[in-house]
């Protein structure tokens, strides 16, 4: 019987040894190489780019932002990386975690083959191999304790670094001066609204607002005016809105407004109610009172749109309310703006 339950252990022993090595040699090896290789370097590259567009936000004033046809089409190329990186970064963690629960286990399974070899009485030509195998076992269970310390500091460098991505990533997503989102956050935002239109029918709609005569202010009082005009602008319309609805800066003295589960009719009404705030609002700079006031052209999402159209037609309305003369709102539905557009704008 004690040859049985010896030769057992030996066997179980020799079996876990082999994989407790592979935890300690391709296990965490593996893991270290993986945050090294993949997720070290590119990281390093994103956090140097988006702190650097991060500057570039912080740096716009008053002036007119690029259009975002224009930006730097490696810039998507870097939100895909970043995007890919984080999965990496997930799926090392899961790594990480099952690597972690491997160790624990063999670790229990070789204490209880340990418990049952001091337990069994061997004769005394075996008691080297007896003392060898303790000895060995026991190297095994330390090099898995020092293998889950190294994975608990791995995982702690993980979720540093996918914060900071993030971080990062809300940084280059938000304008400087206003802390809105900014254009290209915009763009992504309106592609969303047209897809989940397109599958759910949940409407939405746009508005485009304009700051009237922003340039004169800009020309006669200076950009930090200019600058100051904006911020308030964007106070008092962000004080309207409600939680889910999604406002930007679009560019220089422009903003673009998203309002969720809204039809034409509704988003009309708080166009005005917006119109009518800034209008009564007193803006005072260096003891000068400015009278301010807003253009703001509405579009309701249609079945047939695309980020383009629905921009294009709300567009056209602020263009009306311009010809009109300022300080008020344009709203009019899909049939009624391609009646206003010219044959070639149709």
């Amino acid at each position: 019987m004690s040859w049985f339950i010896f030769s057992g252990g030996l066997i179980v022993g020799l079996m876990l040894h082999p994989f407790a090595r592979m935890l300690k040699s391709d296990g965490i090896n593996y893991v270290l190489d993986l945050i090294g290789q993949i997720v070290t370097a590119p990281f390093s590259a994103l956090v140097e780019y988006f702190q650097k567009r991060a500057d570039l936000n912080k740096a716009h004033r008053g002036v007119e932002l690029p259009d975002a046809s224009k930006v730097d089409p490696r810039e998507q190329q870097i939100s895909d990386s970043a995007q890919t990186i984080r999965s990496i970064l997930l799926s090392l963690a899961s790594v990480i975690h099952r690597t972690d629960q491997a160790a624990s286990d063999s670790s229990q399974a070789l204490s209880e083959v340990r418990a049952a070899i001091e337990q069994t009485g061997l004769p005394s030509e075996l008691a080297a191999a007896h003392a060898q195998l303790i000895a060995e076992i026991d190297r095994v269970i330390a090099s898995n304790s020092v293998l889950k310390g190294e994975l608990a500091s791995s995982q702690a460098i993980l979720a540093t670094q996918r914060e900071q991505i993030e971080a990062l990533k809300t940084a280059v997503r938000i304008d400087g001066l206003t802390q809105l989102a900014n254009r290209a956050y915009f763009d992504e935002k309106l592609l969303e609204m047209i897809r989940l239109h397109q599958r759910y029918k949940e409407p939405f709609a746009l508005m485009m607002i304009d700051v009237d005569y922003f340039k004169t202010i800009n020309d006669t009082h200076g950009h930090q005016a200019g600058d100051r005009i904006l911020k308030g602008v964007s106070f008092k319309i962000k004080a309207t809105l409600r939680e889910s609805d999604f406002l930007a800066r679009f560019g220089g003295d422009e903003f673009a407004l998203v309002l969720i589960k809204a039809s034409l009719q509704p988003a009309t009404v708080l166009a005005e109610k917006i119109c009518t705030n800034v209008r009564e609002s007193r803006f005072i700079l260096d003891g000068t009172e400015f009278k301010v006031t807003l253009s703001i052209g509405v579009a309701e999402v249609h079945a047939d749109d695309t980020p383009e159209t629905l921009l294009e037609r709300a567009d056209k309305a602020l263009y009306l309310v311009k010809e009109r003369g300022r300080d008020g709102v344009v709203a009019k539905g899909y049939e009624e703006m391609k009646e206003t557009l010219s044959p070639a704008d149709a």
